[in-house]
């Protein structure tokens, strides 16, 4: 299942360049000059460069908008635009134009009210967005809802958090390209929110695959260390005062150097980069004991990471033009739905394989030297099996539905380093093989001892909480399905 819906990701992926460069640009026509400006004005665009302001004022000038056009000429100019001549040129024939024309002024309204002017003309276009800023909404607050679900039901493994602490900074950044989007209200912060929660992005996903791995230790003293660019980006943006409009500001190097660093599109790439080639080289150390929905799940997570960095290159080529601009985030607000949706109907489906950790079995390593480190005692070891069993068989630990390795680990007062050590070497098993081993076992005890009994009730009573994860589990042990075993030993 895993497999299928990896492959769908990278088909739909592929569709989608068509689906969204269908709605291209059509050349600088009244609506491209609205809509550039719109970007200005909302600030779509970061910080406004020379180039910006003089490629508006051409579309302007083309568009016989002389009065926004010199407006825009003389703003490219105070920001030092280069071709000095070829600007004097403009704003020559721009005043001459205005002398001889005398609806300057209506043009001008026109220019101030460029929203109005886009509903007008583009009713439908206006319709379509908002579609699909209601369905970004509602996908944002289910992946808000998805990221609660793992802080709250799946807070025992410390990988959840991370996890959804990714989902949940991603379906903000959703939100936030819906205020920009919308026409209701105005949204003008100094420095998108989204911009500072990127830096949470990377770090998020690389804790998350790290701490899946039993064998591989997360301090908080990392992750805090890791988490610093953010913390830095995050105090910086309360210093610029986000909601303050900083035109008359006096320049401060820290600062514009903070708000440098936020904007980049190649930092980020960078940064993105870096934890990219964490993450692989977690999973080249590991692929070859991982299961199979394991390592194609990680793999969607490298996968997923590669195209955002593709995503960061593409926009820092092309970055100076705003109907580029535009689509981008567009089409990285659709990239944003489409993974949620997958983890989302992952997590009803297969749940293990995103909050579950990974207990590789070390099939072709042997155990002593994989643990020749460890300072468990031979002597402890006994203890600690001795104590597991006891839990397993007399108190039946297994038939908590969310069991976890380090939930079992702190009630027997032990760290989950040891006691996987211990079921490793003195059982030859993973946790999860031993937990399922007896809930299985508790299964056929129920179907036996029972008679009939509703799949659904023998999932729970038998320590499952889902009927995925029950079936293959069944099917594994005893070579049928649990609903033919019914039959079997009823029939017998």
């Amino acid at each position: 299942m895993l497999k299928f819906i990896f492959a769908f990701f990278i088909y739909v992926f592929s569709l989608l360049p068509l689906l969204v460069f269908s709605q291209g640009h059509n050349g600088n026509t009244n609506e491209d000059c609205n809509l550039m400006l719109s970007s200005l004005e909302k600030k779509e665009i970061k910080n406004g460069t020379a180039n910006d302001y003089f490629e508006l004022a051409i579309c302007m000038y083309e568009n016989e908008r002389f009065n926004a056009a010199y407006d825009f000429f003389i703003k490219a100019r105070s920001l030092n635009f280069t071709d000095k001549e070829e600007l004097e040129k403009y704003l020559i024939l721009c005043s001459i134009a205005m002398d001889d024309n005398e609806n300057s002024l209506d043009l001008n309204l026109q220019v101030q009210a460029p929203e109005k002017t886009l509903l007008a003309n583009n009713y439908k276009h206006t319709i379509q967005v908002h579609l699909l800023n209601l369905i970004f909404i509602i996908v944002a607050f289910t992946g808000i809802i998805t990221a609660l679900i793992l802080f709250k039901k799946y807070k025992n493994n410390k990988s959840n958090i991370f996890l959804g602490i990714f989902v949940m900074t991603i379906s903000f950044a959703l939100l936030e390209l819906v205020l920009f989007w919308q026409d209701f209200f105005e949204y003008s912060p100094t420095v998108a929110i989204y911009r500072v929660l990127f830096f949470l992005w990377a770090p998020s996903l690389y804790f998350y695959v790290k701490s899946k791995f039993i064998d591989l230790r997360v301090t908080n003293t990392t992750v805090i260390l890791h988490y610093i660019p953010f913390i830095i980006v995050l105090i910086s943006l309360v210093i610029l005062g986000n909601f303050n409009v900083r035109t008359h500001a006096p320049e401060n190097a820290f600062l514009d150097s903070i708000s440098f660093i936020i904007n980049d599109n190649w930092i980020k790439t960078v940064h993105l980069l870096i934890y990219l080639i964490l993450i692989f080289n977690i999973f080249k150390y590991h692929k070859t004991v991982m299961q199979k929905n394991s390592k194609n799940w990680i793999k969607t997570l490298m996968v997923f990471m590669l195209i955002l960095i593709l995503f960061l290159v593409t926009r820092a080529g092309f970055e100076h033009i705003y109907a580029f601009d535009y689509i981008s985030k567009y089409f990285i607000a659709v990239y944003f739905i489409l993974f949620i949706s997958i983890l989302a109907i992952l997590l009803l489906i297969q749940p293990e394989v995103i909050t579950e950790l990974i207990t590789a079995t070390y099939a072709d390593q042997p155990t002593k030297d994989k643990y020749k480190n460890s300072g468990l005692t031979t002597t402890m070891s006994h203890q600690l099996k001795s104590q597991l069993e006891d839990l397993l068989e007399k108190d039946k630990i297994y038939l908590d539905n969310t069991l976890t390795l380090a939930k079992l680990a702190k009630n027997m007062n032990v760290d989950r380093y040891s006691l996987s050590q211990v079921i490793n070497q003195e059982l030859n098993k993973n946790f999860y093989e031993l937990i399922n081993d007896y809930r299985i076992k508790e299964a056929v005890s129920i179907i036996e001892s029972k008679g009939e009994i509703q799949v659904v009730d023998l999932i729970y009573e038998s320590g499952f909480n889902n009927k995925v994860s029950f079936y293959k589990a069944f099917k594994k042990r005893l070579d049928m399905t649990p609903k033919d075993y019914m039959a079997k030993t009823w029939n017998s």
